[in-house]
């Protein structure tokens, strides 16, 4: 049965705590000052309203408020050493409202020089996000809240594909320039996401909610104060800060799919526990009590001595009935999708000093489905290439898929300030997700049964948990070099329970009466998997500004991270079969496990008289498959921020990584560990063309590390695609070799073009190692791999074709990339047997030779309304390798175009309305042999038109 563990409860509560809500009689005046040749957050900036003595001066992060400001309109003066003075006019200030204001300060050039400028609220992050990239010191790419709700995201999976470069394969898992999870850390406010899958290192973002999201930067290039255990990329996904005054939002929307919802008999399901709807399994789904107590020895002692003693078998018979009796879906309706959201935020006065606070939920409830999709299998079934001109089948069905998902979160923030150098803050979030889904094929399979019609289905339940908590810090100390010292400590844990996954098939003849049969090689069957992982960070880093020869700012910085993390798995499989003889199966599956256990016939062999049992359950060994991972990661780094020259900038330095890494399990004998120490060099030079336009050089050595699962001696079985997976022990660490090179303009705010070119060599890369004949799979290192390409980008106000299209905004993206790995010796043999003229590379899974992504954007402020159009396509990507001289399977591109409308009806209310898939495109995988296409899988998953409501105070 779940169990809410007490610290769960606890946490949970923060989202109960009553908040005062502080009324204001005047209004605010708030803002951001930033060096304006770096970049950087102001410290100790002295803002004053002339003719008065209220002001304020900037904080650690260049952020200032004056509070308890009179209505009316006032000029700022704006001071700080070594910079120009600025004056600021025309600031209007309203009652009950914050006026803000980001802006640059201009290193001092000649004595008395003062800038005048007339205030203007920046309030389009899609532009504080440019600007943000603009002075960065990596290449990155990045996607704001804004964009976010534009395109109709609703998480943060859906959210990454606007990033240049960047898919999502599986719906969860994040590929940017053509690598996959493991090449790529995927971070939530800074700290590493756990993975909730054991095949997989990068943890699964469809996970986060959109509306919980503040932005997304992606950071290409490997910088040291960066973790070095990425190369296409570090995702980091930063959730929503708290504002300046009293902030309450609510939303509310619903979807419909003419093909999934209120369709009669449109879906399958089966029935499952009453905290569904919550994504919480009651424990319906669980292995029952009195089966967790028992080992395997126990239990094929208690079932042959159930024949033998009528007190045992009815003991016996208690066990085996104790699971659910459902077995295969039933036809259902499903209702309408429905999303919600909430949030209240404010910053108010505690202990005479500013403490800010944020509080998010989110629920969405959501359904999907498919009928008349294909899903077949095929080989090459010849001993030579040359001898065949089609490939033959092993399967060909008909699938039906339905699925019943919830995804539900919430997040707390809090800020205080001590005093301007030093203030703490405090993160909590909390994601949930469940699915419900059920599956049915029907086809042929001649290789198991000839001349008859297969019928087979699956019901489960995947249940997910994250959630993080995070303390940190930032502390200036003007008596020490004006040095800065920043921290974190985080806990993290993600979590994976799929109970009680059923699989059921069945054969008939089609012609006369059906004549049905289940096969003793397709035993009917249960299977229980959890994951529990760990992750905690320390980060520290240390800043230390100055001033080079020619007076332009520089820093160096140092700093060091530990982080620990663990995972523990373990899987258990239960199957039926009859206690003697044959299976007994009349086409109903309640009249088949009706037989299930002991009846009160005595039957008589030889001297001996037997009590008779029907169907028993059995466990397959090893009674309990599990395993425990361990991974120490201590890091050091050290690095410079130094202009070289006017126009000339440098960063550069090293960090040290040693990672410790241990595997136990049930076999003692079998155990993993090792040790590396991995010296990480960063160089990147940035040339300013102009104020506006860069030319970024980068080079980074990286690395990727195996999962647990892939080097613990660990033998599993997967129900899909029939394989076994062995772990290597043998395994070695990947070091990459990265090269950049970008030219960016950012012409105007919110407006850029870009031009990146990519390389990346791989040693010693892990790849999957196919034993076809044994239908086994395990991963190797091979010796060498390499990805390259170039990556256009372009966001542009169309005013300077029309002033009648100022409203207007396209942008898009575009990514060509090449890669190529060496095919696993082992795996070649077979190839070159069947196919000598078969290369011996082929290209990264889930690696698509393009990406684009194209959008239109209208944006009315005076009318309320928005307006946007994104297309997204992916080039054909390779889905898995056969292994052998059978064709790979490929993913054929995806055409996807959304569209969405926002109207601002009321100044604290509006309304959306959005459509997905407008294109209503097919989603398939083939192979293709000798100019012929041989569909693997394909369906439709519909168009879904959405409306919404949303307020706000």
């Amino acid at each position: 049965m779940y169990k809410i563990k007490f610290r769960t409860i606890l946490f949970s509560l923060v989202f109960l705590i009553p908040f005062s809500l502080w009324s204001q009689t005047t209004g605010k005046i708030s803002g951001h000052v930033v060096d304006g040749e770096t970049g950087d957050a102001l410290f100790g900036v002295n803002i004053l309203i002339q003719g008065t003595t209220r002001g304020a001066a900037t904080d650690l992060d260049g952020v200032f408020t004056i509070r308890a400001v009179p209505q009316g309109q006032y000029t700022l003066v704006v001071t700080y050493m070594g910079y120009n003075k600025k004056v600021i006019e025309n600031i209007e200030v309203k009652s009950n409202e914050t006026t803000t204001l980001d802006f640059s300060m201009e290193m001092q050039v000649l004595k008395g020089q003062e800038v005048v400028v007339t205030a203007k609220a920046l309030k389009n992050t899609e532009a504080v996000l440019l600007k943000d990239r603009q002075k960065a010191s990596s290449v990155s790419d990045a996607v704001s809240a804004e964009a976010i709700s534009r395109a109709g995201s609703g998480n943060a999976a859906e959210a990454m594909k606007q990033v240049t470069g960047a898919s999502v394969v599986g719906g969860k898992y994040i590929y940017v320039r053509g690598l996959g999870d493991r090449y790529t850390s995927t971070q939530l406010n800074g700290a590493e996401i756990p993975s909730t899958d054991p095949y997989k290192r990068a943890g699964s973002i469809d996970l986060i909610p959109s509306n919980l999201i503040d932005n997304i930067v992606a950071v290409k290039s490997f910088t040291p104060d960066k973790p070095g255990n990425f190369s296409g990329g570090a995702v980091d996904i930063r959730t929503k800060d708290f504002p300046q005054d009293l902030t309450i939002k609510f939303s509310a929307s619903s979807s419909f799919n003419p093909d999934v919802n209120l369709k009669n008999d449109g879906a399958i399901s089966y029935s499952g526990g009453n905290l569904d709807w919550l994504g919480i399994d009651d424990g319906t789904r669980e292995i029952p009590d009195v089966i967790q107590s028992i080992g395997l020895d126990d239990f094929k002692q208690m079932a042959s001595n159930a024949r033998k003693s009528s007190e045992q078998a009815l003991v016996y018979d208690s066990f085996i009935k104790s699971f659910s009796s459902t077995m295969k879906p039933v036809t259902t309706t499903f209702p309408l999708n429905q999303s919600y959201s909430f949030s209240v935020g404010n910053q108010i006065n505690f202990l005479g000093r500013p403490l800010g606070f944020l509080t998010s939920l989110s629920y969405n409830h959501s359904y999907s489905s498919y009928q008349n999709g294909e899903k077949n299998n095929w080989y090459l079934g010849a001993s030579s290439i040359d001898a065949v001109d089609e490939l033959t089948y092993n399967y060909k069905y008909q699938e039906n898929k339905s699925s019943d998902e919830v995804l539900w979160g919430g997040l707390f923030k809090a800020t205080y300030k001590l005093n301007p150098s030093h203030f703490f803050g405090f993160d909590f979030v909390y994601n949930r997700n469940a699915e419900s889904y059920a599956l049915t094929l029907e086809g042929q399979n001649p290789y198991d049964y000839e001349n008859e019609i297969v019928q087979s289905s699956t019901i489960g339940y995947n249940e997910r948990e994250l959630y993080s908590f995070q303390l940190n810090g930032k502390h200036q100390f003007p008596s020490l070099f004006n040095s800065n010292l920043e921290w974190a400590g985080t806990l993290g844990r993600s979590y994976q329970d799929e109970p009680d996954i059923r699989y059921f098939t069945n054969g008939y003849a089609p012609e006369g009466n059906p004549q049905y049969e289940v096969k003793h090689n397709a035993k009917p069957r249960r299977f229980f998997r959890t994951l529990d992982g760990d992750r905690n960070e320390l980060k520290i880093d240390y800043t230390i500004p100055f001033k080079q020869w020619q007076g332009k700012p520089g820093s160096f910085k140092m700093g060091g991270m530990l982080a620990q993390k663990k995972k523990d798995f373990s899987e258990r499989n239960f199957y039926y079969r009859p206690a003697t003889g044959n299976f007994e199966y009349n086409g109903n599956v309640d009249d088949f496990l009706a037989e299930l256990g002991f009846t009160s016939d005595q039957i008589t062999e030889g001297t001996n008289r037997y009590y008779d049992m029907g169907l028993v359950l059995e466990e397959l060994a090893p009674q309990i498959g599990w395993y425990k991972g361990e991974q120490n990661i201590n890091a050091g780094y050290a690095m410079v921020d130094l202009p070289l020259s006017r126009k000339i900038r440098f960063i550069g330095g090293a960090r040290l990584e040693t990672t410790e890494m241990k595997v136990e399990t049930d076999d003692v004998g079998k155990q993993m560990n090792f040790t590396e120490h991995d010296l990480l060099p960063s160089l990147n030079f940035i040339y300013q063309l102009n104020p506006d336009m860069n030319v970024r050089l980068a080079y980074g050595k990286t690395l990727a590390l195996p999962t647990f699962r892939e080097v613990v001696p660990f033998e599993s079985y997967e129900f899909i695609g029939g394989v076994n997976y062995f772990g290597n022990s043998e395994l070695k660490r990947t070091l990459i070799d990265n090269y950049d090179i970008r030219w960016e303009w950012f012409s105007r705010p919110g407006e850029i073009y870009a031009v990146s070119l990519f390389y990346k060599s791989f040693q010693d890369p892990i790849e999957k190692r196919y034993r076809a004949k044994e239908k086994e799979m395990t991963w190797v290192n091979v010796d060498h791999a390499l990805t390259y390409g170039i990556e256009f980008e372009l966001r542009k106000r169309l005013d300077v074709v029309s002033q009648k299209l100022t409203n207007f905004m396209v942008g898009g993206n575009l990514a060509l990339v090449h890669s190529q790995v060496d095919i696993p010796e082992y795996e070649m043999m077979f190839i070159k047997a069947i196919d000598p003229n078969a290369s011996d590379k082929r290209q990264f899974e889930g690696q698509s030779p393009y990406i684009l992504n194209v959008n239109v954007n209208y944006e009315n402020a005076k009318a309320g309304i928005s307006s946007s159009l994104y297309y997204n396509v992916f080039g054909e990507r390779l889905a898995f390798s056969t292994g052998t001289a059978t064709p790979d399977v490929f993913e054929q591109p995806f055409h996807s175009l959304n569209y969405s409308l926002s109207y601002k009806f009321m100044p604290s209310m509006g309304a959306k309305f959005a459509i997905k898939n407008i294109l209503n495109s097919e989603y398939k995988e083939i192979h293709e042999f000798k100019g012929i296409e041989y569909v693997y899988k394909n369906y439709n998953s519909g168009r879904t038109f959405t409306l919404g409501l949303d307020y706000s105070l």
